[in-house]
């Protein structure tokens, strides 16, 4: 928003931004079956509506327009998919920016003392108040987001070692694919069976759960990173095809993780894709050295 913007032009913008938030969190809460679930996002309804109805009278006329409404429509359908928190997390990732600016009017000496005092009162619910009640949905994803992430970083990386240390013995895409396959079916076993064990010693988990999550997101993982093999194209185009699968999968993932654990996703997925290069270097010269030790190639 503009610096020179007046008052009123200025707190009808953040009258349409706490009404958008208004409406995504009760639109949310009417299709959520949880009650405690329910509790908190009606809750977060009524704080944007409050907040709203403050700028609002500060303001001239506010409604949301054609980009408001398909953005709201397109939040909406992002949370069905994506999960609440995660949508949640990512409306409020411009927090910061916004208190900056309600703390910019507050400073200007533009308000009344009793308006002022509302929004030092808003400003603390924009800075913890509202990420204290996200935090408290539960939600399936993000309850088992440690072992989504264990299942599918170890395939992504356990599988890529595999496929290049094929690369350096074979010429054929589809016994690389078959390997790829057979390893990946007997470690998602593994991993699950070691989840399971895990969480038996960790308090608030359950082992059956977490073993179940484990073991499927490795399966699901393994198959799309042996299907480019499979589908019997060239080794190099397959193995590029497979690291590409891998590398978007991992961006997804961590973009995903680092909203709803509130971190910096850039530094996450490089250094996930560093690793996987590690690995994929390592297991390529791997194979190599079987190759000349033994004499045998495929």
């Amino acid at each position: 928003m503009a610096r020179g913007a007046s008052l009123a032009e200025r707190a009808r913008e953040f009258a349409l931004d706490e009404l958008f938030d208004s409406l995504l969190y009760q639109a949310m809460a009417e299709r959520e079956r949880n009650p405690a679930n329910k509790s908190i996002l009606l809750e977060m309804a009524k704080q944007e509506r409050m907040h709203y109805e403050f700028w609002k009278r500060l303001s001239d006329e506010v409604k949301l327009g054609p980009r408001e409404t398909f953005r709201l429509r397109l939040f909406n359908f992002t949370s069905r998919l994506l999960g609440k928190v995660f949508t949640i997390k990512l409306l409020e990732r411009h927090e910061g920016d916004v208190v900056a600016e309600y703390e910019e009017v507050l400073k200007s000496g533009a308000l009344a003392e009793d308006d002022s005092r509302i929004l030092e009162r808003i400003i603390e619910d924009e800075r913890s108040h509202e990420n204290a009640l996200a935090n408290q949905i539960e939600e399936f994803a993000v309850r088992h987001l440690g072992a989504i992430a264990l299942g599918m970083s170890d395939a992504i990386i356990e599988l890529s070692g595999v496929h290049a240390g094929f690369l350096g013995y074979t010429s054929s895409s589809i016994y690389t694919g078959i390997a790829g396959l057979i390893v990946g079916v007997s470690a998602s076993m593994s991993m699950a069976a070691a989840a399971y064990l895990q969480s038996k010693q960790e308090r608030g988990k359950s082992p059956g759960s977490t073993a179940a999550v484990t073991g499927v997101m490795y399966m699901l993982t393994v198959v799309l990173l042996t299907a480019p093999f499979l589908l019997g194209l060239p080794i190099v185009s397959a193995l590029a095809a497979s690291l590409l699968l891998a590398f978007l999968i991992l961006a997804f993932f961590s973009f995903y993780s680092s909203v709803i654990m509130e971190r910096a996703f850039a530094r996450d997925y490089l250094e996930n894709v560093g690793v996987i290069f590690l690995v994929v270097t390592i297991g390529y010269f791997f194979g190599e050295l079987v190759k000349s030790v033994t004499g045998l190639s495929l």
